[in-house]
């Protein structure tokens, strides 16, 4: 293999040979000229490698000073290129392939979506099937408009659903209503009013929509109506803020012995080639999988294969035993975990903790009082409705 430049791999290079008197002008010709080349001599013959365009440049000189020379054949990719062009098999195969590519580009291969956890991905990917999302169907059939006005006419799964176009890929984003069938007070379609969501003594009513009915020093149970949306000019979404003083216990147990379960992944057990979402074959027992994981393999861009694979999954139980400091020390760290979870949007005013051992382990108790928001929207009725 002879050392040829990366540029004349690209646009061509060739072999010329010369002999006798026709060797001298051509090694001549290239220290004058300053071409690019590798240069073999045998003492009878002298062969150069040389780009093409300066194989063209030195065929003239050579025939303008009547000297013979041998060329070779154009190599490097533009011959490459010629031969595969030639070639009725390699032609249809890159036909086929640049096919393909824009059968692939031109439709939805994967769906990505995105929410605030309240529903069940599969019963999201579900309703997102029946509104018309796909794998597989056109890019330029993907109604975005539609395809959340199909998911937001089922009252119980969502109250926001966007989608859009990425590539191949169908990004959803959505919103779903709570266990009790409400959803967030700026995405709610009808009126709705703010309610308690706990006890409380308030401190301050801020109301950026609606009619507040409760003032400062007013102490509210939990449902009690806050701040109403229907108001003198007719029906609106009530919004704002009221802020209360709450009072909570929170509480936390370390056992001195406790049982802790893991969830350990084990070896493969069952693999499967997928393509367009559906699978072509498998391997192994899939019936014994508890887990799986699923590899987008190379080009899956153009041509959307993946590898899944199952796992079967063991659960390991371990006993911890627990000194009673440890348990002690345990336990207040529990307890604040669950503290600062609870008032990560509060204002901490008061602690007061206490412990004791009991039913074997201890026991962290945290009689708090904190200021936090307690409005929460809730749809009208008989019970929450207020006419001014």
């Amino acid at each position: 293999m002879r050392t040829v430049r990366v540029f004349d791999r690209l646009f061509g290079w060739r072999e010329i040979e010369t002999r006798g008197e026709g060797a001298k002008r051509l090694t001549d010709y290239l220290l004058k000229e300053n071409v690019p080349a590798e240069v073999i001599s045998d003492g009878a013959s002298t062969t150069v490698f040389v780009g093409a365009r300066e194989a063209k440049k030195i065929g003239a000189y050579l025939k303008e000073n009547g000297v013979e020379a041998r060329f070779g054949p154009l190599r490097g990719f533009p011959a490459l290129l010629c031969a595969a062009v030639l070639r009725p098999g390699i032609l249809i195969g890159l036909v086929t392939v640049f096919l393909l590519f824009l059968f692939a580009r031109s439709r939805v291969w994967e769906i990505k979506i995105a929410g605030n956890g309240s529903i069940d991905e599969d019963k999201v990917r579900a309703a997102l099937y029946e509104a018309g999302l796909r794998p597989g169907m056109r890019k330029k059939d993907v109604s975005g408009e539609a395809i959340s006005s199909a998911c937001l006419s089922n009252d119980e799964l969502f109250s926001s659903v966007n989608v859009s176009l990425s590539g191949v890929t169908a990004n959803v984003e959505w919103i779903g209503r709570s266990g009790e069938g409400h959803a967030p007070v700026s995405l709610e379609s009808a009126g709705v009013n703010l309610v308690a969501s706990c006890d409380g003594v308030i401190v301050a009513v801020e109301p950026s929509a609606g009619v507040a009915v409760v003032s400062p020093g007013q102490t509210v149970r939990k449902g009690d109506l806050l701040i109403s949306g229907v108001t003198p000019g007719g029906t609106v979404r009530a919004s704002g803020q009221v802020t209360a003083r709450v009072s909570s216990e929170f509480r936390a147990t370390a056992a001195l012995t406790e049982e802790i379960k893991t969830t350990v992944r084990r070896r493969p057990v069952s693999f499967s080639l997928r393509m367009f979402g559906e699978e072509l074959f498998s391997i192994g027992g899939g019936e014994d999988a508890s887990a799986y994981k699923e590899w987008i393999l190379p080009g899956g861009v153009v041509l959307p294969f993946s590898l899944r694979v199952g796992y079967s999954t063991v659960t390991v139980t371990e006993t911890v035993e627990r000194t009673e400091a440890q348990a002690v020390e345990n336990a207040f760290r529990r307890l604040g975990w669950i503290i600062r979870e609870a008032l990560s949007e509060g204002e901490l005013l008061k602690k007061d903790v206490s412990g004791c051992f009991e039913d074997g382990g201890y026991t962290a108790t945290a009689k708090t009082e904190y200021l936090i928001n307690i409005a929460q929207p809730l749809a009208f009725d008989s019970r929450n409705e207020y006419n001014k």
